[in-house]
């Protein structure tokens, strides 16, 4: 398993990207105020980052092979979860920069990981090769959008600002999320076609 990862794993896109989003992270805690808006793009930067874990160019062969498309995505995951490691430890060095709520900021790039990992494997199920391209475009462009413009924010807080906006709802947001995503991919994954699901 841990041959294969180090081999399907993009690992130097990966670093890269993680190099990006500590230096977004230790500006923000720099100028909190101003630069605010580069914590969600870390955000969005991190989920970007972890839909490549599962891209498979070759699935068409792939997945007629005996390894299944669980323990291919188990292996793949060691990817996502090195960058949850480096996100963790960049938000805990940052910690004095997110008004009192470094906890949120961690669980917001977790959530996003979760989310993210859950779709682009709904994705191989169905026999894709993971449209880690356009996904990790989409996620980021989203990501920083919302952001910068902060569309209803005070009804939909997904990037809480100041100590006076709202963080319980959106860690419920994110909490949310997260269930629903894993809801809708061990249903996708279940009623997805055998041959296509890489298990032989």
């Amino acid at each position: 398993m841990t041959s294969y990862a180090a081999r399907a794993v993009p690992w130097g896109l990966l670093g890269t990207g993680a190099g990006v989003i500590v230096g977004l992270l230790l500006l923000v805690e720099r100028w909190p105020y101003t630069l605010w808006p580069l914590q969600g793009t870390a955000v969005g930067l991190l989920a970007g980052m972890a839909v490549w874990c599962y891209h498979e160019p070759a699935a068409a062969v792939v997945d007629t092979l005996p390894r299944g498309l669980r323990w291919r995505t188990i292996s793949r995951s060691t990817g996502s979860l090195a960058l949850v490691v480096v996100w963790l430890i960049a938000v805990q060095h940052t910690r004095s920069g997110y008004f009192g709520h470094p906890g949120d900021v961690a669980w917001q790039g977790i959530a996003a990981v979760i989310v993210s990992a859950c779709y682009l494997t709904w994705c191989r199920s169905r026999g894709s090769t993971g449209p880690a391209r356009a996904a990790s475009a989409g996620i980021i462009s989203v990501a920083m959008f919302v952001a910068l413009a902060r569309p209803m924010d005070k009804r939909v807080p997904i990037f809480p600002y100041t100590t006076t906006d709202d963080w319980a709802t959106s860690r419920l947001l994110w909490s949310a999320a997260c269930l629903v995503a894993i809801a809708l991919l061990l249903l996708g994954t279940r009623s997805a076609p055998h041959r296509r699901t890489g298990r032989a």
